[in-house]
């Protein structure tokens, strides 16, 4: 081992550190070098890794270039889907901002009103519900719809003008600069600024000048001031937009009422009839008296029973029949002097005196005769109420009467707009000039 004193040798010095290493730990020079072998293959690995995933990364964006057209083919179809559900829900639903207000709603809240179920990416990726949405601004002159649409492709707003009858004015790709009458206000304020600080560097004529422009722009109320203005065109379905015209507008609709007319009522019946579109039936019950008579009973030689309601029928039947008639057959008794055997018996009352017994013969004969049998039947009649329904029924003619195109508030009595029939008029002139 070397010291401070010694000369520093470093052959020496590994020599000895070897040995030390040798004879102090258990490591050798192999397992050293198979452990930054191990360290080499971890930091290749990583590197492949890395080199892999830059190469995906960049086929991702060639496959992007490549499809830029559907991506936006879907975004521009999800921009006519939220501009048709806008239109829905502000012009046709009547959320119509005051002027120099603005509305919005976003993409939830047009899920939750009905108008639409989803919008989605090209990849089938959810677009922002809450960061999208669609705003309508009210100007002097036209409405400004913007549709921000944002999705994992691509993110845009697109502007649409409509004017104030609710036509749009560019959504076919139509050319439309919209008017600046809004700033008017503004411009006029910018201008008298401005014309006041270059009066403060010209002459005092030019300032005369500039101050008498300036009462005649601000008195509006001159008496001298008059509109010079001509009478409007005939109306028309055509729609020009030209800020140098007056433009008035009226929406015409067709009326219509339904004239409905009844035939005669038919005699009623007990048959019932089934009402229909054409038929109208009408129902009466009535109570009627019912009598109700059973069959004759069999015929007996018993007499019934009378009672209300019965009615009895009787019938005699008169049958020949043959008896006998019998005479003779009688015992009698006789006194005689002698014992008669003929007799029947004689029993002697005295010396020479008999009392005899005698029967005569029984003679007997078919007699004819006649008898009468009554016989009877009867039937019971019974009295009832009962509830008749009767039916009654007419014919029903309808037809439809409709008047020409006319102004809703002058529509007549009885007559309701036929849905969908409105139709947009308008009249232009040129706006008024001051003499």
């Amino acid at each position: 081992m070397y010291t401070e004193e010694q000369e520093f040798d470093y052959n020496e010095y590994l020599n000895e550190s070897e040995d030390s290493n040798n004879t102090k730990s258990p490591f050798n020079k192999s397992l050293i070098f198979k452990i930054v072998l191990v360290v080499l293959a971890i930091i290749l690995i990583i590197f492949l890794v890395f080199k892999i995933k830059n190469r995906n990364y960049d086929n991702s964006n060639n496959n992007d270039n490549s499809n830029s057209e559907s991506y936006l083919v879907v975004f521009n179809d999800n921009i006519t889907t939220l501009r048709e559900a806008a239109y829905e829900y502000f012009f046709t639903r009547g959320n119509i901002p005051e002027e120099g207000e603005t509305l919005t709603i976003n993409i939830t809240d047009l899920i939750e009103e009905g108008l639409i179920t989803e919008i989605k990416d090209y990849d089938g990726s959810v677009c922002g519900y809450n960061t999208s949405y669609a705003s309508l601004t009210r100007n002097t002159n036209d409405y400004l719809l913007e549709i921000h649409l944002l999705c994992p492709s691509i993110e845009n707003t697109v502007s649409y003008y409509y004017d104030l009858e609710y036509n749009c004015l560019n959504c076919n790709g139509e050319d439309y600069v919209p008017s600046d009458d809004d700033s008017n206000d503004n411009t006029t304020d910018d201008s008298d600024d401005t014309t006041t600080d270059d009066s403060d560097d010209t002459t005092n004529n030019d300032q005369d000048s500039n101050d008498n422009k300036d009462d005649n722009n601000t008195d509006d109320t001159d008496d001298t001031t008059e509109l010079v203005c001509q009478d409007f065109g005939d109306w028309t379905t055509e729609y020009i937009n030209d800020p140098s015209l007056d433009r008035e507008s009226r929406v015409l609709v067709i009326g219509y009422k339904e004239n409905i007319s009844y035939g005669e009522w038919s005699t009623p019946s007990t048959i019932a009839i089934t009402p229909s579109n054409t038929l109208e039936v009408k129902t009466e019950v009535k109570t009627e008296t019912r009598t109700e008579t059973s069959d004759w009973s069999q015929e007996s030689t018993t007499k019934p029973a009378s009672k209300e309601g019965r009615e009895i029928s009787s019938r005699n039947v008169t049958s020949t029949y043959t008896t006998q008639s019998c005479t003779g057959g009688t015992t009698y008794t006789k006194q005689t002097t002698l014992w008669d055997d003929d007799a029947i018996r004689c029993v002697a009352t005295g010396i020479g005196k008999f009392t005899c017994t005698y029967k005569t013969e029984r003679v007997c004969k078919d007699v004819k005769k006649t008898k009468t049998t009554t016989y009877y039947k009867y039937r019971d009649t019974k009295t009832y109420t009962e509830n008749v329904t009767y039916y009654s029924s007419r014919e029903i003619k309808k037809n439809l009467v409709y008047t020409d195109y006319i102004l809703e508030s002058e529509m007549p009595t009885g007559y309701q707009k036929l849905a969908g029939s409105e139709v947009t008029q308008y009249r232009y002139r040129e706006k008024c000039n001051l003499k």
